[in-house]
């Protein structure tokens, strides 16, 4: 992979519930700067809260450059709902050749497969399930919080806080939670009610890991939660199966199934045995990586992939 104009600049760009990653980046691998800011989608913040709030990100970004930017990809999650407005308002506000904006599942299918057929799931902060297929691509689930978003972080903080909070009542078992949560939330969280809902989505996400904890530690209510949430995210695979047959690969990604491998295995387990589904062992960002080198007619080999690691763990 040859690179003739010295200062040629590439970006990508995910923004999700918790975190917006972005990086700016040469088509040989090489990260040029790297900036994480805290995440604001739309269906949290409304479109033009995030769609300036990513500006704001991207701003601090193309300050390290000193070429034309070729190509922008942008993962934003539940755009999807917003595309008109967020792609006018970059079309507007950002000064870059190619820009591409779609939702966090496109990016999640690249990362490992490459810019080719495929499904992905998410779960995260929030979570969803993505396919693709050619140009066209749409998802199962991801109807917010406030609907559906089965067995996300969020779903998984929910449960552990209204255990506790039940638990305290008298109106559920005791559980290992209720000391965990407590130490968290630095508080009494039964008594801190107005503290959790105007905490917002990703703080009550934030309590999902105490589930994983008590239930290595042998509570019978965080295992209850976690293996309710694990069939809740399985039965939207089969959906997917439905529709896309057999044989089909899923990556399973998200800081969920990355910090606990556990429960992606439990998803798989109670998944359809004739699909391939694999855990992803790269970052989101790095799919938004290869879609922007798409956009400019390039594909990213294992030299671009390893040097592209090796300065994103820096």
């Amino acid at each position: 992979m040859k690179n003739n104009m010295k200062n040629r600049y590439l970006a990508a760009i995910d923004v999700g519930g918790t975190k917006a990653d972005a990086v700016l980046f040469r088509d040989t691998g090489e990260i040029v700067a790297h900036v994480v800011d805290p995440g604001m989608t739309p269906f949290d913040h409304g479109a033009e809260a995030s769609a300036n709030a990513t500006r704001k990100t991207l701003e601090k970004l193309f300050s390290h450059a000193d070429g034309d930017i070729d190509a922008l990809y942008a993962s934003v999650a539940t755009v999807e709902y917003y595309y008109d407005d967020f792609i006018k308002y970059f079309n507007d506000k950002i000064n870059v050749k190619k820009i591409r904006i779609e939702g966090d599942g496109c990016c999640l299918i690249s990362g490992v497969l490459g810019h080719n057929d495929g499904a992905c799931m998410i779960c995260g902060t929030g979570s969803s399930l993505y396919m693709r297929k050619g140009d066209s691509y749409r998802h199962i689930g991801g109807g917010g919080h406030l609907i559906d978003s089965c067995g996300s972080g969020y779903v998984l903080g929910q449960q552990a806080l209204r255990a506790v909070y039940r638990a305290c009542d008298g109106a559920g078992p005791q559980t290992m939670l209720t000391e965990l949560v407590n130490e968290q939330g630095g508080c009494l969280m039964r008594r801190n009610i107005p503290g959790v809902q105007s905490g917002g989505r990703a703080y009550i996400a934030s309590f999902a890991k105490n589930v994983f904890i008590a239930r290595n530690r042998g509570d019978l209510v965080a295992r209850n939660i976690f293996n309710t949430c694990a069939a809740d995210m399985a039965n939207v695979i089969w959906a997917a199966r439905e529709e896309l047959g057999a044989g089909f690969t899923l990556v399973l990604n998200g800081g969920i199934f990355s910090h606990y491998p556990e429960y992606a295995e439990a998803v798989k387990a109670l998944s359809p045995a004739d699909i391939n589904v694999i855990l992803s062992d790269v970052p989101p960002l790095y799919g938004c990586v290869v879609e922007a080198m798409y956009d400019v007619g390039l594909t990213c080999n294992d030299a671009f992939k390893a040097r592209f690691m090796a300065d994103y763990q820096k």
